[in-house]
């Protein structure tokens, strides 16, 4: 094959591909806090790495007691299990588990809702929470 000297130009010209790094599992991308905004209401979620997440009218009152609600959380793959343990949906007479598909990037969650009795908490559903930390 001969190769003519204008494409070997460009064909040096051309970067290497440059390798995409792995993104980290959701178990670890969705620690921190996040947000909702108008028209979706003003609340705030913030997940720590133990598996506990804390829910405020906004990220100034996470430390303000009674919180809008506390409990556990499990990731596996792209779902989500809230376990109410404090606050709304803890009180239900249903179950305290809500269950969600999520899709977690640098700039947020979206939820989309598997399964969850609390009707406060499936209004997530559809709604994208925007990280904030």
């Amino acid at each position: 094959m001969k190769v003519t000297p204008l494409f070997a130009v460009l064909l040096a010209a051309c970067p290497a591909a440059q390798p995409i790094p792995p993104k980290r599992p959701n178990t670890e991308l969705i620690t921190g806090v996040y947000e909702r905004h108008k028209p979706d209401g003003e609340t705030a979620i913030r997940f720590d790495a133990s598996g506990s997440y804390r829910v405020a009218k906004n990220r100034m009152q996470f430390d303000i007691e009674p919180p809008v609600q506390t409990g556990t959380y499990k990731v596996a793959g792209d779902q989500l299990t809230l376990i109410a343990g404090k606050g709304q949906c803890a009180e239900s007479s249903g179950t305290k588990e809500g269950v969600y598909k999520i899709v977690l990037s640098k700039i947020g969650i979206r939820f989309t809702k598997v399964s969850d009795s609390c009707e406060r908490r499936a209004a997530y559903d559809g709604q994208t929470w925007w990280r904030v930390d």
